[in-house]
């Protein structure tokens, strides 16, 4: 569900985002075999990396620019690139 106050535009990505995302969710759900498969878990980590990997991209790699972007402290965006290898 989109926040209250985003736009009419913003609004309509989120919906098509929710829609992409129960698409997923029920074939993943559905395609599974082994019931100790976290795929919520992995799922998440997924979504997190494509939006970091994204919004590092779109900033030319600026952290701080990128951490604003994702609503999170540099600090915490710092630490998610350590962990993924993406910085020293």
């Amino acid at each position: 569900m989109a926040p209250k106050d985003c736009s009419t535009d913003t609004t309509r990505l989120y919906r098509h985002l929710e829609s992409k995302f129960e698409n997923v969710a029920e074939r993943l759900l559905l395609s599974q075999v082994d019931e100790k498969h976290d795929v919520l878990s992995i799922t998440q980590h997924t979504i997190e990396r494509i939006f970091v990997t994204t919004a590092m991209n779109l900033v030319n790699n600026n952290i701080t620019k990128a951490s604003k972007l994702l609503g999170m402290s540099r600090n915490t965006l710092s630490k998610k690139l350590r962990e993924s290898g993406r910085l020293p």
